[in-house]
């Protein structure tokens, strides 16, 4: 499996971003009413992070050295596969947000609206977190190459 690239992600956030936007502005001009977005958002895209985080971490330590506890090559594979998926989520899941929130920019003087835009802004912080528990779980599934590990020579050539 390739490493996710940062390219990557930041387009499908910006696809995500222009493609939300452009279809709530077609959608409110058929005049139906705008997608509510809930505060429960938030809660559920803070614990995926967590819960990323809370997988990736047995696996970080392993790779440092503490072999205390074993660790299945599927559950790696898994936790890297988990990873790189919770990037992608975070991103796409960032770029949405990203559009609600610049719909909702230039209407702010309305307090319904205004809420609309916090909960955007809130839903875009833990999107974001979401990406970043995602690249750094998959950084933590990174096997360093023969030798390259503390006390090593970094080479990979016979001592």
């Amino acid at each position: 499996m390739r490493p996710t690239r940062p390219g990557v992600l930041l387009a499908v956030g910006f696809l995500a971003a222009v493609l939300t936007w452009s279809g709530l502005r077609a959608w409110t001009a058929t005049g139906a009413a705008e997608p509510q977005l809930l505060w429960r958002t938030v809660l559920t895209l803070t614990l995926l992070a967590v819960a990323v985080f809370g997988v990736g971490w047995p696996v970080r330590q392993w790779v440092r050295g503490d072999r205390t506890r074993r660790i299945d090559a599927l559950r790696a594979a898994r936790t890297a596969v988990l990873a790189k998926a919770a990037s992608v989520a975070g991103a796409l899941f960032t770029g949405v947000s990203a559009g609600f929130a610049v719909h909702y920019l230039p209407t702010l003087e309305i307090a319904a609206r205004r809420e609309q835009f916090l909960v955007a802004l809130a839903d875009l912080l833990v999107s974001a977190l979401l990406l970043v528990a995602g690249l750094v779980v998959e950084r933590y599934c990174r096997v360093p190459p023969e030798g390259g590990g503390p006390g090593g020579d970094g080479g990979g050539s016979p001592a």
